[in-house]
């Protein structure tokens, strides 16, 4: 079974799952953004260069010609990537067509689901497509309600490989975490701000690491300096190697970020760490796996992280308990395992 998987980047954190759907078919992974993995695939790979003209993007190759070598096409559902979007209106097509999204909007500047004037347009194109593949269950009714044949709905959990994830309980946990690119978006400021007010009032409350890099770097720099806070907050920068990020994992009895909750609440759970996050937090269907008091904490109010920082240093075992049931969250269901057996799934299907 030849398998086309056409994608906008080769993300790394992808690449477990794909390998692992590699033991099963022939796969190629094609992409259009980035550079090629320095990791030992046992999958092929194809670079394919566009055209982008705003939200909306062409590939510069015949598509529909590559797409014919292969007997299923797992296709990124972004409708703004119109080469892909297309690909099941093809006349003549050899092969089936999958495609494979948050199913609803979602993106750094918008809240999940909020957007609903592409819908009409989605729909279009999704009817014509053999299979469609959600990172969540959240979309199934919706789809099921405008008319879609549930049967071909399929549900591939948006999730991260973690390194050695069993809990190691001779590492101290001791410390709240921030992880991820620093993003206006994901109000790093605001987490300040709260940590600062929690502080005046704890001054014994945990020190917070800071891992990552990106535009509000120098900003984050600077306000722990001006605020005289370089002894309680620590700006680590961004960590590529797997195992050294591991460790600051392993240390936090918490993850907070605002008012952003993607793939950082997988790989928190599977670290066993308890993940805090607006309850409307921007999200592409991730902050869902949240169970408010059971594996994480959903606020209403950003004037509540600070409550949340001083109870976290006041209470610790109760937030190492919640990240004891985040592990199992994700062993029991959202493990690289899990989510390539939903590609798997609408593969099976669209090949029987």
């Amino acid at each position: 079974m030849k398998v086309l998987i056409l994608y906008n980047q080769l993300f790394h954190y992808r690449i477990p799952i794909f390998k692992i759907i590699a033991e099963k078919v022939e796969l190629t992974v094609a992409y259009s953004i980035g550079v090629e993995s320095k990791n030992d695939l046992n999958f092929n790979t194809h670079f394919l260069p566009i055209y982008k003209f705003g939200r909306f993007v062409i590939h510069k190759n015949n598509i529909h010609k590559l797409c014919n070598n292969f007997n299923i096409v797992i296709a990124y559902g972004d409708i703004g990537w119109l080469s892909l979007s297309t690909l099941a209106f093809r006349k003549k097509r050899r092969y089936k067509v999958i495609l494979w999204s948050p199913g609803v909007s979602a993106s750094y500047n918008k809240k999940f689901d909020t957007v609903t004037k592409w819908d009409t347009v989605r729909d279009f194109f999704y009817k014509r497509a053999d299979a469609l593949i959600f990172y969540t269950d959240y979309p199934i009714n919706k789809y099921k309600n405008r008319g879609f044949d549930s049967e071909k709905l399929f549900v591939a959990i948006n999730t991260v490989e973690v390194y050695n994830n069993k809990l190691n309980n001779k590492i101290k946990k001791d410390s709240l975490l921030f992880i991820g690119s620093l993003y206006s978006q994901k109000g790093i400021l605001t987490l300040l701000e709260n940590y600062k007010s929690a502080f005046e009032i704890n001054h014994d409350i945990l020190p917070l690491n800071i891992v990552g890099g990106g535009t509000e770097l120098e900003k984050v720099k600077t306000w722990i300096i001006e605020n005289d806070f370089s002894k309680k907050i620590f700006l680590v920068g961004p960590i590529y190697d797997i195992e050294e990020k591991s460790l600051y994992f392993k240390k936090a009895v918490a993850c907070i970020s605002p008012t952003q909750a993607g793939l950082s609440v997988l790989e928190s759970f599977g670290y066993g760490v308890p993940f805090i996050t607006m309850n409307d937090s921007i999200t592409g269907g991730e902050r869902l796996n949240i169970l408010d008091g059971f594996n994480g904490i959903l606020l209403n109010k950003l004037s509540e992280i600070k409550k949340v920082i001083i109870d976290i240093s006041n209470d610790r075992d109760k937030y190492i308990k919640m990240g004891e049931n985040a592990k199992n969250y994700y062993n029991n269901r959202t493990k690289p395992v899990d989510m390539a057996k939903g590609l798997l799934d609408a593969i099976e299907f669209v090949k029987d």
